[in-house]
């Protein structure tokens, strides 16, 4: 992977929707050569998903929380597929330190956050305690780091 791979990736980061003339317009390069570019990409697996990122707040889901989570070793395996199962958890992390788990989840309002830990979450046999942290405000979130 070169500098070229590298501005392409920032044009799709920035805009996963970008047509590859859009892009060689950008980085000034032929299509042909911004194609093959992007094929080789895909194929080595450097890019596994082109995606979108909704407005959270549009559709109603106002509460981000991050939900740290200790686990009994005997039935971790299943908590974690069945924490990783659950729509309102868009991250799962395993994390080296006090605790098991870190979910970053997201849901309408505090009631919706109170079933998710106390049914959902905590309802798992392995979980033995969570620890939550409400998001106030965010200034930064990026799905992909760029190179610039």
């Amino acid at each position: 992977m070169d500098n070229t791979d590298l501005r392409i990736l920032d044009e799709l980061a920035a805009n996963s929707r970008i047509t590859g003339a859009e892009i060689a317009r950008k980085i000034h390069l032929s299509l042909p050569a911004v194609t093959e570019r992007l094929r080789k990409l895909d194929k080595s697996g450097v890019i596994e998903q082109y995606t979108i990122r909704f407005s959270r707040e549009r559709l109603g889901l106002k509460l981000l929380a991050f939900v740290q989570v200790w686990l009994e070793h005997a039935g971790a395996s299943k908590a974690k597929e069945y924490l990783v199962s659950l729509p309102q958890v868009l991250e799962c992390h395993h994390i080296a330190g006090d605790y098991d788990l870190l979910l970053k989840v997201l849901v309408k309002d505090t009631g919706e956050l109170e079933e998710l830990l106390s049914n959902r979450i905590k309802g798992s046999p392995a979980v033995t305690r969570t620890s939550t942290t409400i998001v106030m405000s965010t200034y930064k979130e990026d799905i992909n780091i760029r190179s610039k």
